[in-house]
């Protein structure tokens, strides 16, 4: 049986953060899982940066991005009449031409990405995050302007098209099952792992030094990483440093992210609350400068209304970094965080207070180290069933070529 040619889609810019981060370790786990079985794995991005970014990892990707024609293919797409006509008239995008002409057997999305929608002929892999459009749709990014339909079709045709559907969570599996009517056998649950940086990231003084040096920063500060959408819940932050202030507690805070329109709310909180002095916002940094921002923190603090899994509290653990974190994603977390509601700043507040407590970092540090292996051992797990569902589809589709 010839080998299974296997095209992974890096789609997500490095500026999206974890969703950068996580499709880069599948891509490197990919790499190792087709050198394997016998497989080949070819790359595509849209950006140019990403390729760079793969070399560095010895991976030569290839440059992929829509053309005219495909934007047109997906606006059609999202008219469902426009499936009548390309079956009567065999019509593939640009984009499923391109991969059939590089001999491409299985597409496989790590990301939910829109151009599963361009394919006609190739069988696909798609990779749902969350559903989070569904779990707080009163969030403008994920309802304003048809983005809420939008992912309605997106969400509803790859989790019953897809050969297979990789997400980070089991809640996530009932959600899908619930939601869309996804057969449950065609799930593979893998989750989260520490990006690869923090993975490369070894404590070293003097580096750690000059990295806090370059943002003008002094370890002990709160962290937290993310973009500035509103769904990250910054203003909640904001207000418990405010409430811990009335009290006689001066926390300082860094944020890091690009801006994705909630920025300038964040920096009218900022004034309004008196925070000037106490918080650093030092922009999108580079992958590399993760690990010694999270070492320089005394605590990971994440008020997002997302999930049911989040990124950083596994990098926060992997270099023994205590979380703070939402009460409602307690399933991830585990006893490896302090625990608060989300909409409460008051809550928020007297998590951080309680990290004062005397033996709770070092608990927390035992309890992330050992929540961070369970993830681990997860993850080994679902990338052993992927490989066995992998092997099944490479037999099925050696069939359609006899």
């Amino acid at each position: 049986m010839r080998p299974l040619r296997l095209a992974v889609m890096l789609e997500q810019a490095v500026e999206v953060g974890g969703g950068f981060q996580q499709p880069l370790n599948d891509v490197l786990w990919l790499r190792d899982w087709a050198a394997k079985s016998n497989n080949e794995v070819l790359v595509y991005s849209p950006y140019a940066k990403s390729l760079e970014i793969l070399k560095q990892f010895g991976i030569e990707a290839r440059l992929l991005k829509f053309s005219v024609v495909d934007y047109i293919f997906l606006f059609l797409k999202y008219c469902r009449p426009f499936d009548l006509a390309q079956i009567a008239w065999r019509l593939k995008s640009p984009f499923e031409r391109a991969l059939v002409r590089d001999g491409i057997d299985v597409v496989h999305f790590t990301s939910t990405s829109k151009r599963h929608l361009l394919l006609y002929q190739l069988p696909f892999i798609i990779t749902i995050f969350d559903g989070c459009h569904r779990d707080a749709p009163e969030f403008p990014e994920v309802r304003a302007f048809g983005e809420f339909e939008r992912r309605e079709i997106l969400f509803g045709l790859a989790s019953v098209k897809a050969a297979l559907v990789i997400v980070n969570a089991e809640e996530l599996t009932e959600d899908l099952c619930r939601r869309y009517g996804m057969e449950r056998e065609r799930a593979v649950c893998i989750p989260f792992s520490p990006s690869t940086y923090i993975d490369q990231s070894a404590a070293d003084g003097a580096a750690d030094a000059a990295v806090l040096g370059k943002h003008r920063l002094e370890p002990g500060y709160l962290f937290y990483p993310a973009q500035f959408w509103p769904h990250k819940n910054h203003i909640t932050l904001l207000a418990a440093l405010a409430l811990l202030r009335e009290r006689g507690i001066v926390e300082r805070l860094v944020l890091c992210g690009s801006d994705r329109g909630s920025r300038e709310n964040i920096d009218r909180a900022i004034t309004h609350y008196g925070l000037t002095e106490q918080v650093s916002i030092i922009g999108f940094v580079d992958s590399s400068e993760l690990g010694a921002l999270y070492r320089g923190a005394s605590a990971l603090v994440m008020p997002t209304y997302f999930g049911p899994t989040n990124l950083p509290p596994l990098e926060a653990w992997a270099v023994g970094t205590p979380v703070i974190y939402p009460e409602a994603f307690k399933v991830q977390a585990g006893d490896a965080a302090i625990l608060f509601d989300y909409d409460d700043p008051r809550s928020l507040a007297d998590a951080i207070l309680a990290l004062r407590a005397d033996g709770i970092r070092d608990r927390l540090r035992i309890a992330g180290q050992r929540r961070l292996q369970q993830f681990v051992e997860a993850t080994a797990v679902g990338r052993e069933q992927f490989a066995r569902m992998m092997e099944r589809l490479k037999h099925r589709l050696s069939l359609a070529r006899h």
